[in-house]
């Protein structure tokens, strides 16, 4: 039962990624696959940072940093560590999607935009959910031994299976489609500077 709930909210979470994908454009679609890839890799520094600092921490349990014990900071710090991960995704995506300065240039055609449109929405759509799991699972997102410790706890669920499975080769092949999309476009940064 509770496989079926986790497919549910899977497909319901996709679902309102495509519906948002489709209402933002396709400008704010590319900053957001392009901001996706940087904000992978902050999430993963920062869990991976937030891993060693625990480890470091609780070499010496007994000193203390503003009145907090080593040892208490490193219990928030270990079991707060996917939610602050997260939180820093969520954030720093938002700052992309409406600070960014980046400017694209589209074709004028109409049919190539209604085109492309409906390219990057899917693009879109795996680059949120790739960069989430990365932000929720931090390097057992990517990590084979991890994703197939998790996919034989879904193993009954076929679809979920191959979901977790899959995540090395999801993540290889959006990269590599979207750099042959966007290499297309005419991307200049621009700064206020």
């Amino acid at each position: 039962m509770t496989e079926n709930l986790i497919t549910y909210g899977i497909v319901i979470l996709i679902g309102v990624l495509v519906v948002f994908s489709f209402t933002i454009g396709i400008e704010k679609m590319i900053k957001i696959i392009l901001g996706n890839y940087i904000l992978s890799s902050i999430c993963l520094a920062a869990s991976q940072s937030m891993n060693l600092a625990v480890e470091a921490m609780k070499k010496t349990p007994e000193l203390s940093l503003m009145g907090f014990s080593y040892e208490k900071i490193a219990n928030f710090l270990n079991n707060g560590n996917m939610t602050i991960v997260l939180i820093l995704y969520i954030i720093l995506l938002l700052v992309i999607f409406r600070t960014s300065k980046i400017k694209i240039t589209l074709p004028d055609d109409e049919a190539i935009k209604k085109m492309l449109l409906i390219i990057f929405v899917p693009l879109t759509v795996i680059s949120m959910i790739l960069t989430l799991q990365i932000a929720i699972l931090g390097i057992n997102g990517i990590s084979i031994s991890a994703l197939s410790s998790v996919a034989q706890m879904v193993s009954s669920n076929p679809y979920m299976f191959w979901f977790v499975s899959l995540t090395p080769v999801r993540l290889l092949l959006h990269g590599i489609v979207t750099i042959l999309i966007t290499s297309e476009f005419k991307i200049k940064v621009q700064t206020d500077i």
